[in-house]
């Protein structure tokens, strides 16, 4: 009796096998294809976020390289007045010791030699300095000028990179739930950073002056003054000629300084440059009714910017007046106020401008954040799994739309913009810490953790 042998048995068991294999890879496809999705999209709201931060971040250090070049030239126009006032000082000391000396010989003819050279070199340098304050005065009014399409601009350019970021990165992303987060950054934008205007500062024919632009502008102009170099600030110097015992004495002093102050028409010393230099022979000596003092001037001059719409002068009284160097050579001083009232040299300087500064006072070191909620559909248009390609989604439920947030993917990320000091680099030479203002340009993008209570707005957004 032949044995029959049988064939075919473990064909059975391969097909389960195979089975099983092709389901286990088609979850696996799923698994990897929706992480791939979800990593891609979060890649996608974090570079959404972090690019409309760095938008942010580039407007305020515009506006703070904007508001430097400002005060530069601010100060250019202080030290252009400064440098008129002092070489007319210089001419008029000369002319007034000429005619003291005029009947020395030599030495009158030397001194009346050097008041001729100087008399030019003065005029000269009025010249080239009114055509200098009237460009630096133009200058400053465009600068100004692109703070303020800088500052309308950043929030359509932060809507055109979001929207650029995100198609390049994942053109299946659906972008309803992030026009409420930029409308939100606009909100912020502007809550942050505004436009002031020293004009409105202070009240003027019939309007009332506004606190927040006066408060800005007292700000700029502080750090304004504070920008000066030392021969535009005082010019102050002292020569001991003769000090018997401190019985009597003769001491010549050099005296000047330049001050920002108001104009005829308008409050807040904001609109004109005003410097005064003098020199004057301080005698005293001790007497039995106490010490006597006497002062003989020698020099004095002083120049101002104005508009070149201005009628009159400026009282040079009425803006010195305070300060230690006009008291010192008083003298001297009022000569100074007489002699320019005469005169009718004008420069044609506005004053400060619009500018930008933080809203928000206290020690800031970061600005406002942009929460970007992304979201994707699941099946063909977006998320794609094996259910979509096999057409067996009735009977292949992973990855399905029911396991997805009503049928869509979500992704959330927030960015703001940050202030950092490179102390490292430029450290301070007070020791202390720089903090967040419109006057340095630190700011800087980076993501940021989601609070609790962002993550519930958000969350409420989606329909959770």
């Amino acid at each position: 009796m032949k044995r029959r042998y049988q064939t075919g048995q473990m064909t059975v068991y391969v097909l389960v096998m195979l089975f099983a294999v092709a389901a286990a890879v088609y979850f696996v496809y799923d698994a990897y294809n929706i992480s791939n999705e979800k990593t891609r999209l979060q890649s996608t709201a974090d570079a959404a976020a972090y690019s409309v931060a760095a938008v942010e971040a580039r407007n305020l250090n515009v506006q703070a390289y904007a508001n430097r070049a400002m005060i530069a030239n601010h100060v250019a126009v202080a030290q252009a007045v400064t440098l008129v006032s002092w070489t007319r000082w210089l001419h008029n000391t000369t002319r007034n010791i000429s005619l003291v000396t005029k009947w020395i010989p030599y030495l009158g003819q030397a001194m009346a030699a050097l008041e001729k050279i100087l008399d030019r070199s003065a005029e000269v340098i009025e010249r080239i300095m009114r055509v200098a304050v009237n460009g630096l005065d133009k200058v400053i009014g465009l600068i100004s000028g692109i703070q303020d399409f800088s500052h309308i601009q950043t929030l359509a350019l932060a809507q055109q990179v979001f929207e650029e970021v995100v198609e390049e990165n994942d053109p299946q992303v659906d972008t309803a739930y992030t026009l409420t987060s930029l409308a939100s950054f606009a909100n912020a934008h502007n809550a942050m950073v505004g436009r002031f205007n020293p004009d409105r500062a202070h009240d003027y024919r019939g309007r009332r002056g506004n606190e927040d632009d006066r408060a800005r502008s007292d700000e700029f102009r502080n750090v304004l003054l504070k920008s000066r170099d030392n021969f535009t600030t005082e010019r102050n110097q002292d020569l001991d000629v003769v000090n018997f015992f401190g019985l009597f004495g003769v001491e010549i002093r050099k005296r000047g300084g330049t001050e920002l102050a108001r104009t005829s028409d308008r409050k807040g010393d904001y609109y004109t440059w005003s410097a005064v230099d003098t020199l004057s022979i301080h005698t005293w000596a001790l007497t039995p009714w106490g010490k006597e003092h006497e002062e003989i001037p020698v020099g004095w001059a002083s120049s101002q910017s104005a508009q070149s719409n201005t009628g009159r002068q400026y009282n040079l009284s009425g803006i010195h007046g305070g300060q230690g160097y006009w008291r010192d050579n008083s003298r001297a001083s009022r000569l100074a106020n007489w002699e320019y009232r005469r005169s009718n040299v004008q420069y044609n300087y506005r004053g400060m401008r619009r500018f930008s500064a933080l809203k928000k006072d206290g020690l800031l070191n970061e600005g406002p954040g942009i929460i970007i909620t992304l979201t994707k559909p699941s099946g063909s248009k977006g998320v794609e799994t094996a259910s979509d390609i096999t057409g067996s989604e009735e009977r292949m439920k992973f990855g399905g739309q029911e396991h997805f947030l009503n049928g869509r993917m979500a992704s959330i990320s927030k960015a703001r913009v940050e202030f950092h000091y490179p102390n490292d680099l430029f450290p301070r030479l007070d020791g202390r810490r720089e903090y967040g203002s419109l006057y340095n340009p630190f700011w800087q993008p980076s993501l940021a953790a989601l609070t609790r209570a962002e993550k519930l707005v958000a969350m409420g957004e989606l329909g959770l």
